[in-house]
């Protein structure tokens, strides 16, 4: 009975302790996880909304199309230059207009997109400095070992540039090679 007793009340202190902790995400582990998602929250968001204005103002086939007619004018205009052949600059100059016309109409949505950017900085002022401050978020074995660590800005970017990529691929926002 007395051993019963103990252990009931050994369960309860443990279910007690479960309730009462909460996870803390400016710990290492969580704080590089939270911050992932974070990036990738944004830069899928951030890919979506780019989609959706480049389908609303020019319609993605056309604006796939001018994309891919601008960088076959550039690259032209490129050999051209490289091999000095006036007559191909002549006739590509010829065509100059068009291609800047393109680009103006391909810039529009990015134009609006870069505002809407600009907003994320709120999850900078509003969320990941007050919690994470000048505290290391990330370590990376080699580079920035458990005692210093990436802090929260770098980890951050780091996240948001490669997510950032991956989510242009993905959602086919991605430039034509």
């Amino acid at each position: 009975m007395v051993i019963n007793e103990k252990t009931n009340r050994l369960k309860e202190q443990i279910v007690s302790a479960r309730r009462n902790k909460t996870m803390d995400i400016a710990v290492i582990p969580l704080a590089t996880v939270v911050i992932m998602l974070i990036a990738i929250a944004v830069s899928f968001l951030n890919m979506a909304i780019q989609r959706l204005l480049i389908t609303r103002m020019c319609g993605w086939k056309e604006y796939k199309v001018m994309q891919k007619e601008t960088s076959e004018h550039r690259s032209k205009m490129m050999q051209a230059m490289r091999a000095n052949d006036k007559k191909l600059m002549e006739k590509l100059k010829k065509k100059q207009s068009q291609i800047d016309n393109m680009q103006k109409k391909m810039m529009k949505p990015q134009m609006i997109l870069l505002p809407i950017s600009f907003s994320y900085l709120v999850i900078w002022y509003l969320f990941l400095i007050p919690v994470y401050g000048a505290n290391a978020v990330a370590y990376v074995p080699g580079i920035a070992p458990p005692p210093s660590g990436i802090p929260v800005f770098i980890w951050y970017m780091l996240c948001s540039f490669f997510l950032g990529t991956l989510a242009s691929r993905v959602i086919g926002t991605s430039p034509i090679a």
